[in-house]
């Protein structure tokens, strides 16, 4: 599917497959780059996301991949969310360097240009499936930046603990 997308330089749907059942919520994406090309002919890539949808209606082609007749999947309620997208960058951040992760520019690049910070956030964000669910289904720009703020603070918080029991553990599990 991905192959033929990508030939006929279509879009095509993600969504998630849990416990044999399909997700009500995806995004609609269009492959921007192959990144690497294994010998058994599967290949890494990079989408681009275009839009979220609702499924309407699901049916397996006779080829084996799903088709699905879907409605937008827009937000609900627009607005200026600046303050909490700079509360997020902050937090997420944070979290980054605790982690020790270095991501490259280009990441910061795309941040700035994206309209709806949440979703580039969330790419980098530690999210689990059911979280990523969670956030994708919210219809609010301002919602889904609260979301992963209070996840990552969380998340910054959990680091924290780790970076304490690390050093017990170089000095031998005794406070010096």
């Amino acid at each position: 599917m991905v192959k033929y997308s990508m030939k006929l330089d279509e879009p095509f749907g993600i969504i998630i497959y849990e416990n044999n059942a399909i997700g009500r919520i995806g995004t609609k994406v269009k492959v921007e780059s192959v990144t690497r090309n294994y010998p058994d002919g599967s290949f890494d890539i990079i989408v681009r996301g275009e839009e979220r949808f609702v499924l309407k209606t699901v049916q397996e082609n006779i080829i084996g991949y799903f088709e699905a007749e879907v409605d937008r999947y827009n937000d609900l309620i627009s607005g200026n969310y600046s303050e909490l997208e700079i509360e997020a960058i902050e937090v997420f951040n944070e979290v980054i360097e605790k982690a020790g992760v270095t991501l490259e520019d280009n990441f910061y690049i795309n941040l700035d240009e994206t309209r709806f910070k949440s979703f580039k956030l969330a790419e980098k964000s530690g999210l689990t499936l059911e979280q990523q669910q969670s956030l994708i289904t919210l219809q609010n720009e301002g919602e889904r930046l609260f979301f992963l703020i209070e996840h990552l603070k969380n998340m910054s918080v959990e680091l924290d603990k780790r970076a304490s029991m690390k050093l017990i553990m170089e000095r031998d599990g005794y406070l010096n």
